[in-house]
């Protein structure tokens, strides 16, 4: 009798739902045709969220670990804004896009807004935004506005839902696999890159001018780098039976490679680190890193032996290649430009059209320090907000090494390796500022932080 009365209860509480959800749809669709802002997108996007709401309300975290592999495919989805003016997007954007929406749609009707987790860091990011929002009064370029306001909202986006969904070891198992995937992924891509040039030199002596769906090559050497510590962990955390961890060896060893046929210094560099820290903390571990690492060496030396040799060549030229060169004109470049705008930066997005005017250059890119970009950006206010989210990060960091003692360490530690493989890279390199390195990086803390429930 009384699972009947529940039963009975429950029918309306889910018509209720039904109805709470049939008039948000309609009111999403009614708003723009007043506006007279419908279009084929607006409508698709209205039924995606209805269809998921529906069915997928409970996979929500599928699709965010999917959304991960999905920014190996490029910006392909085109918007048409103004008749000069087409915005690209990723299927990844579309995917955080609707499972942001889907979640909060499906915690209002449900009466469960007050189950949303936050913490700290994420009031930090949303300060971040706030105030890269409120530097729309420096605007110049409004196409560059857009391109950085967007890298931040990703990122805030991608970390509050990894912070609600990733919250278990299944869930957190299945975002790792996703990093594995797109390492598998990425690595492909670089082998067909570096055939399709001829197997030549020019792979890492013009670099710079080389792109894949995802972008340029230093920011795929980037991503990996900061993936494989944690693919790793991962092998060394599961049971020996287990089918999928064949799979992630296979996945950390072609991302090696691939990494290293990029010849990115700071990626390689950061990495090693990350191991070594692995290397120190899973003593256990130790004969297979040695192996490893010399099974490594020689097959590089034998079968890349051109690459083994432009690695020597770049890293024994660090000081006074052109690349250094340029990093140094970069900084100046952009000191002078925090000279002038000190406390409240230029704005969001617009360092590159400052960079373009001063250095006379026809394309720019972003600064290759987090730091600096920051305070470039948002002048002292931001480089404080910048250092008070790492702040955050770190001490979380120290408190997870006193509190996971038991074999899920292996996980926390790898965790810690990528955090400290982001952290040395993003000071040599592009990384939290360009979208891709942003949205995995973000999605990782929010995994990160509930690994508390990973027991």
């Amino acid at each position: 009798m009384l699972n009947l009365a529940i039963a009975e209860s429950s029918q309306p509480d889910r018509g209720q739902r039904l109805v709470k959800l049939l008039l948000l749809s309609i009111l999403a669709l009614f708003i723009p045709l007043i506006l007279n802002l419908a279009s084929l997108y607006i409508v698709a996007a209205v039924l995606f969220i209805f269809l998921g709401l529906v069915l997928f309300k409970d996979k929500l975290y599928f699709f965010l670990a999917l959304s991960i592999p999905a920014l190996a495919y490029g910006q392909f989805i085109n918007f048409p804004i103004s008749v000069n003016w087409i915005y690209e997007a990723s299927l990844t954007e579309v995917f955080i896009i609707l499972v942001f929406l889907i979640f909060l749609i499906d915690k209002f009707i449900n009466g469960q807004l007050e189950e949303i987790k936050v913490n700290g860091l994420l009031y930090l990011l949303a300060a971040y935004l706030i105030i890269s929002l409120i530097s729309f009064v420096n605007l110049i370029d409004f196409r560059l506005y857009i391109a950085g306001l967007k890298t931040i909202v990703f990122s805030f986006l991608i970390y509050f839902l990894s912070l609600n969904l990733l919250n278990s070891r299944r869930k957190i198992n299945l975002f790792i696999y996703s990093l594995a995937a797109t390492v598998l992924i990425l690595s492909c891509q670089i082998f067909i890159k570096f055939y399709q040039i001829g197997l030549s030199d020019k792979f890492f002596f013009e670099r710079s001018s080389i792109v894949i769906p995802l972008g340029a090559i230093a920011t795929t050497a980037a991503i990996l780098a900061l993936i494989l510590p944690l693919v790793l962990s991962l092998y060394f955390f599961l049971d020996r039976d287990n089918k999928i961890k064949p799979w992630l060896f296979i996945a950390f060893a072609v991302g090696a490679l691939a990494m290293f046929l990029t010849l990115g210094k700071a990626a390689i560099f950061s990495l090693s680190l990350g191991l070594g820290y692995l290397f120190i903390k899973l003593k256990n571990k130790r004969i297979i890193f040695i192996l490893a690492a010399l099974l490594f060496l020689t097959a590089s030396f034998i079968f890349f032996s051109s690459f083994f040799s432009g690695l020597v060549e770049r890293i024994g030229t660090t000081f006074i290649d052109a690349n250094s060169k340029f990093r140094i004109l970069e900084y100046q470049t952009g000191w002078k430009i925090i000279k002038d705008n000190l406390w409240f930066g230029v704005g969001a997005g617009q360092q590159l059209y400052y960079f373009k005017k001063i250095l006379n250059f026809d394309t720019a890119q972003l600064v290759n320090n987090f730091f600096l970009q920051a305070w470039i950006d948002f002048g002292v206010i931001g480089l404080t907000l910048v250092t008070l989210i790492f702040g955050t990060i770190y001490k979380k960091a120290v408190a997870m090494t006193k509190k996971i003692k038991s074999l899920n360490s292996v996980i926390a530690l790898g965790f810690i390796s990528a955090l400290l493989v982001s952290l040395v890279n993003g000071l040599a390199e592009v990384t939290y500022f360009a979208l891709p390195y942003a949205i995995v990086f973000w999605c990782l803390m929010g995994a990160f932080y509930n690994l508390e429930k990973y027991e």
